[in-house]
């Protein structure tokens, strides 16, 4: 029996293959922002999602990529 273990395929992955936030969906980025949440082994809730926005927004430097995680806080809140 074969099973698959994503660890064992495990490479690095260069700064240049990964698109920033301007390049993908907020969609795409918001299952970013998730992801990051539950490889740090914290609870995924409203409250960490809206810590995490903010603390990306006030990380981020360039105004694109700012307007990209404020449209997914405003989302986020409006639910």
């Amino acid at each position: 029996m074969c099973i698959n273990d994503a660890t064992k395929s495990h490479r690095k992955v260069k700064a240049e293959d990964v698109a920033t936030p301007k390049d993908i969906s907020e969609e795409e980025a918001l299952g970013r922002v998730v992801g990051e949440i539950l490889s740090a082994g914290k609870t995924l809730s409203r409250k960490t999602l809206c810590f995490e926005l903010l603390k990306k927004l006030d990380e981020t430097k360039e105004s694109s990529v700012k307007k990209h995680y404020s449209n997914i806080f405003k989302k986020l809140l409006s639910c």
